[in-house]
């Protein structure tokens, strides 16, 4: 399962994925970046953005 498809099916959110230059990987939702490659100086773990996104959703938002 691909990152996008994780954070939809997971949390119901559909987030802008950024992958460009050689390496480079940011993932935004709302506009608001929630994970950059680059800033954390490797690649997320598994699961590591969907529970970056979790825990900055308000309890009310959250589909699971």
């Amino acid at each position: 399962m691909g990152l996008a498809q994780e954070l939809e099916t997971k949390l119901g959110v559909k987030p802008e994925i950024h992958a460009s230059w050689p390496g480079s990987l940011d993932v935004l939702v709302d506009g608001k970046t929630v994970f950059s490659k680059r800033a954390a100086g490797r690649a997320p773990n598994p699961g590591e953005v969907a529970a970056l996104i979790a825990g900055a959703q308000p309890a009310a938002q959250r589909t699971n």
